[in-house]
């Protein structure tokens, strides 16, 4: 099959078709097939003919030092039995990684020779050695778990007898190079259980699982031919680049990737949901943005702190949960109970709005504001497709209408006219200035006395200073009602706003 020709499988998101990957500063011809919940990737046959890198990427990926490339093998040697002696060191073993076995229908082949150790300083041992037997007991017909046992037990002085098999080196060195594509999971999603593995395994093919990764392009790669595609793993310290024969097929292969990963994220959802519903109350939607690094904070003194136009053009990726209650940031996608508890950042929904989206055909992107004790925190954040921009303005926009329905009532402690109050803004009553008691004043026996009261259909207009006043305007004589917060007033706005946006959408609902 030529690069570039694709074949759609009858499974539920599957695909297949030759394909690139980056390893090593090299792009190798792959045959990549996705599956419904992983990708497997098997080196090309042709995979020697590899290209340099051409500049599209610029981290070059560097060959192990723990492993030895395989090294040219003499024609006298191939074929040939060799006894060879090998003395560990006191502090380290053999040196060598072992394959095979009875049960595989194969002998007991080295598949790795590590630098610097017992075998490696022999300079007489090779990858594709098949070993037929260790101080003298014959492994020829040993399974794999025999042939460990007998290495480990055979002392400081190991009397090897060997022959190299040429035809199986290929086997070995893809199984090196496919190795360094992608990740494995150590356990499953909220589970201390290593995931079920894939079966039948091939030493030459890598299988990715999918669930929680993150799929971008021109991402940490720019990719101005538009033919990439970039997966990160879960917890964004691996990634796989993948390279399509042009940008329609790039493009075929990342609407299917992005189908499935978001049938994934929302079984992920459920299966959170059952577990940490308690804990987080119920997730409404997650996955991953990038976003710029928080840019504009808006201090108590009416000031912006920012940073400068560099920083400001990095991208971060960003892993976002919405509640039912809250938005949740995490630095890599939470894998545990005890990851979820711990968000690197955390918002109340009915404080956030959404503000503004891109207008650039080639960016999709929108900004949140959060409304915080400490002022206004502004998170610039970028989304894969006009679909996903949707489903998290949704999300957000929902999720505070949601918060504001559930609240209800806001109280706060303010100044009027120098005299203390609290001021009081609820859903369905609107707003409310309480006398506030005070040392020798006293207080009612129906309560705080009301300064005065207005229903929401009143309001004219609200501003602040980011500071710590609020100006509030019901169209009375008195124009516009001066209050003191003593605090930034950003979050009272921003819960303001969020109950008349709820309420207009109620009304639209069900007028």
């Amino acid at each position: 099959m030529s690069m570039g020709e694709c074949v759609t499988s009858p499974g539920y998101f599957g695909r297949s078709g030759v394909l690139e990957t980056h390893v090593r500063g090299q792009w190798y011809r792959v045959f990549v097939t996705l599956e419904e919940d992983y990708l497997s990737i098997t080196l090309d046959e042709s995979y020697e003919n590899t290209t340099t890198l051409n500049g599209t990427l610029n981290n070059n990926i560097e060959t192990p030092s723990g492993l030895s490339d395989t090294p040219d093998v003499p024609d006298s040697v191939a074929n040939q039995k060799r006894s060879v002696r090998v003395v560990k060191s006191d502090n380290n073993g053999l040196g060598i990684s072992i394959k095979g076995g009875k049960e595989n229908k194969m002998p007991i082949l080295i598949s790795k020779i590590f630098k610097g150790m017992a075998a490696d300083q022999t300079e007489q041992l090779y990858v594709g050695d098949a070993i037929l037997s260790v101080n003298g007991e014959d492994l020829r017909e040993a399974t794999h778990d025999e042939a460990v046992k007998a290495l480990k037990r055979a002392g400081k002085v190991v009397d090897l007898e060997v022959k190299y098999l040429r035809e199986v080196t290929p086997y070995f060195r893809k199984a090196s190079i496919i190795s360094e594509v992608g990740w494995e999971l150590q356990r499953g999603f909220l589970s201390g259980a290593p995931p079920t593995a894939r079966s039948p395994q091939r030493a030459d093919t890598r299988y990715l699982p999918l669930q929680l990764c993150h799929l971008a392009r021109s991402f940490r790669h720019v990719d101005p031919e538009n033919r990439t595609l970039e997966l990160h793993s879960p917890d964004g310290v691996h990634s796989c680049v993948l390279r399509a024969a042009d940008a329609p097929e790039a493009a075929a292969w990342f609407n299917t990737l992005h189908s499935a990963l978001a049938a994934l994220n929302t079984a992920a959802l459920q299966d959170a949901n059952r577990a940490l519903c308690l804990l987080l109350g119920e997730l409404q939607y997650i996955g991953w943005l990038v976003r710029k690094p928080p840019a504009e904070v808006t201090l108590h003194n009416g000031m912006s702190s920012s940073e400068s136009s560099e920083d400001f053009d990095r991208w971060q990726s960003v892993f976002v949960a919405v509640t039912d209650k809250e938005l949740r940031l995490y630095e890599s996608a939470p894998w545990s109970t005890e990851a979820w508890r711990s968000p690197a950042e955390c918002y109340p929904l009915i404080a956030t709005r959404l503000v503004s989206s891109s207008r650039r055909s080639d960016l999709i992107a929108f900004s949140v504001r959060c409304g915080t004790a400490e002022g206004v925190t502004t998170h610039h954040l970028r989304a894969e497709t006009h679909r996903d921009l949707a489903n998290w303005a949704r999300a957000l926009v929902n999720g505070s209408h949601a918060s504001a329905i559930v609240q209800r009532e806001l109280v706060c402690r303010c100044t009027w006219k120098g005299r203390p109050a609290q001021l009081v803004i609820h859903y369905e009553n609107g707003f409310s200035l309480l006398e506030s008691g005070t040392a020798g004043s006293a207080i009612s026996r129906n309560g705080p006395r009301a300064l005065w009261r207005f229903p929401f259909d009143r309001l004219r207009s609200s501003s602040d200073d980011g500071n710590r006043l609020l100006w509030l305007d019901f169209g009375g004589e008195e124009g516009e009602i001066e209050l003191d917060i003593e605090g930034c007033p950003k979050p009272i706005v921003f819960i303001l706003h969020n109950f008349l946006s709820a309420k207009i959408h109620r009304l639209g609902l069900y007028a």
